[in-house]
């Protein structure tokens, strides 16, 4: 029995093969170039190719926090001053109160021979009108501070400092050169006076002349 030959499709030629449809090699071709890339991952990194991981998992580069630049003031900026290294009264000195109390006395002594010194060969003493001056801490006000003619150098200090120093009161004709003391004193050493400054401080005793 003969074979049945169909008959040739119109418009192709017997010999012209079948032409392969790309809608469905295209895929094919992509995903074979898929899985070589990740066998070319795996092979490159160690046989461990793994997807980076989020930004929310642990290890992952965090982004530094934006930090705005500080402003910097325009114009000439003011110099700080320095704090003081003693504040009067704030610290003790070194000795013992009553080694101090004996130098303050001694400290007296020596002023009251310095302005009697003075107004001998002045002919008064320096004289704060009867008002209490410190002796000698604002350098272009204490008249106090006359009393270097005859002292020969600087005039003693408290060792506290300034606020708990002496103090100096004359009329011209007669003085008083006040002095706090740290420890008690005897009534009869007391200096009483009304003077509001002085009034604040404790166990004062003075040396006077006339």
């Amino acid at each position: 029995m003969e074979s049945e030959s169909r008959p040739p499709t119109p418009g192709r030629s017997p010999l012209e093969r079948p032409r392969p449809s790309w809608g469905i090699v295209g895929p094919i071709v992509l995903l074979v170039a898929a899985l070589g890339t990740v066998a070319w991952l795996d092979l490159s990194s160690g046989g461990d190719a793994k997807p980076r991981p989020l930004l929310s998992e642990s290890g992952t580069p965090v982004r530094g926090v934006y930090l705005a630049p500080t402003v910097t003031p325009t114009g000439p900026q003011p110099t700080a001053k320095p704090k003081p290294t003693f504040a009067p009264g704030a610290s003790v000195p070194k000795g013992t109160p009553a080694e101090r109390d004996a130098k303050r006395r001694s400290d007296l002594l020596l002023l009251l021979d310095a302005a009697t010194r003075y107004k001998a060969k002045n002919g008064a003493y320096p004289s704060t009108k009867n008002n209490v001056q410190t002796l000698c801490v604002y350098k272009d006000l204490d008249v106090g501070c006359k009393l270097k003619e005859t002292f020969g150098g600087d005039l003693p200090e408290d060792v506290r400092g300034n606020q708990n120093g002496y103090w100096f009161q004359s009329d011209g004709q007669s003085i008083k050169i006040y002095a706090s003391m740290e420890g008690s004193i005897d009534v009869a050493a007391a200096c009483p006076t009304t003077d509001a400054e002085l009034q604040k401080h404790d166990n004062l005793v003075c040396v006077s002349g006339g």
